[in-house]
């Protein structure tokens, strides 16, 4: 089962990847993928509902507060980046009576990325758990020196090469909403 689940998850993330190619898909591509995220995330959500008992829990310890934040902030710029997608939507939710505005799309550009970045903070605060069910589950039992350096290595390559894609797509200008001319 949580094999399954990590599959969701991780098949969430890929379209919210995919989701932010929008001028290589177009707008109803950006809309389905955008919808089937959203599918998988109240999927996701139901699977974690006990987390949501646990909210009020633990906030004295470091850890768990960061924790906490970070996966609220991810849950309010999630559902800020719903209302926004349903009423800049063209396509998928078209019959709504809803009109857009380019201060609907411009926030709906700025929680994206805000979402991107919550996301690699969720995902990294829950790797040594992910981890430690894929090894199980791939049947990994010793530890190796070698092999843990280098599925680190990759890792911080990994994440490298994720900080200067942040930096060539310019993320920066876009968390701030600055206007640039790059199409």
């Amino acid at each position: 089962m949580f094999l399954f689940r990590l599959f969701l998850d991780f098949m969430a993330a890929c379209l919210l990847l995919a989701a932010l190619a929008y001028d290589w898909l177009g707008n109803v591509a950006h809309e389905v993928i955008g919808t089937v995220m959203f599918l998988l995330l109240i999927a996701h959500g139901i699977f974690n509902r006990r987390w949501y008992g646990t909210i009020v829990k633990g906030w004295r310890e470091p850890r768990r507060a960061v924790s906490k934040t970070i996966t609220l902030s991810l849950l309010m710029t999630m559902l800020a980046l719903v209302v926004t997608s349903v009423i800049i939507f063209q396509a998928v939710f078209s019959f709504l009576p809803l009109t857009s505005t380019p201060t609907s799309r411009q926030i709906h550009t700025l929680v994206a990325y805000l979402v991107l970045l919550a996301v690699g903070a969720h995902l990294g605060l829950h790797w040594s758990m992910i981890m430690g069910n894929v090894r199980r589950w791939s049947g990994v039992t010793g530890s190796s020196k070698p092999r843990t350096f280098v599925l680190r290595a990759a890792a911080a390559v990994i994440a490298a090469y994720g900080i200067h894609s942040l930096n060539v797509l310019n993320v920066g200008s876009r968390l701030f909403m600055r206007m640039t001319l790059e199409f």
